[in-house]
């Protein structure tokens, strides 16, 4: 159980930086410092790997334990494990550090919920900015077709394609 309990605080861990990055993601969206957003994605990336990894190693280690009880599981959750233990101790343990995941997982998700949402209108007003800086217009309201014919070339942008 030890070797399980280990692996938990590392889930917890690895969640918690995550979940710092994802503030420092925030100011950095809100500032727009391209660069360090691409360092903020490669940290997570890692920690993305190493969450993966411990909960890998969490399931191996929940059905070794399983196996050794001579019990079965059907998934391997946290919630089927506390139902099969039968110590006390260990099953308000257990629920301890499934409270912990399941609070600090609620609020990384909130919080890249928040940072996705951020990403969205920064491309958005992106999109709109080259949309008005590369469109020419397709209807001139002011002048008729003729007026447009003559007076612009077609295709007109303000960048110099050929430059």
């Amino acid at each position: 159980m030890e070797m399980l309990y280990e692996l938990l605080d590392n889930l917890i861990q690895l969640h918690k930086a995550l979940y710092t990055l994802s503030q420092h993601k925030k100011e950095v969206l809100i500032k727009g410092n391209v660069d360090e957003l691409v360092a903020i994605t490669r940290q997570e990336q890692k920690l993305i790997k190493g969450v993966t990894a411990a909960e890998t190693a969490r399931l191996n280690v929940v059905r070794e334990l399983t196996a050794e009880k001579g019990l079965t599981l059907q998934e391997g959750t946290m919630a089927e494990l506390i139902k099969l233990t039968t110590s006390a101790e260990e099953k308000t343990r257990l629920a301890s550090y499934r409270n912990g995941l399941t609070s600090i997982v609620s609020e990384l998700s909130k919080e890249n919920e928040f940072n996705q949402q951020l990403l969205e209108q920064s491309l958005s007003f992106v999109n709109m900015t080259l949309d008005l800086i590369t469109d020419t217009p397709e209807d001139d309201l002011f002048y008729g077709k003729s007026a447009l014919n003559t007076n612009r070339q077609v295709n007109s942008t303000f960048f110099n394609k050929k430059a």
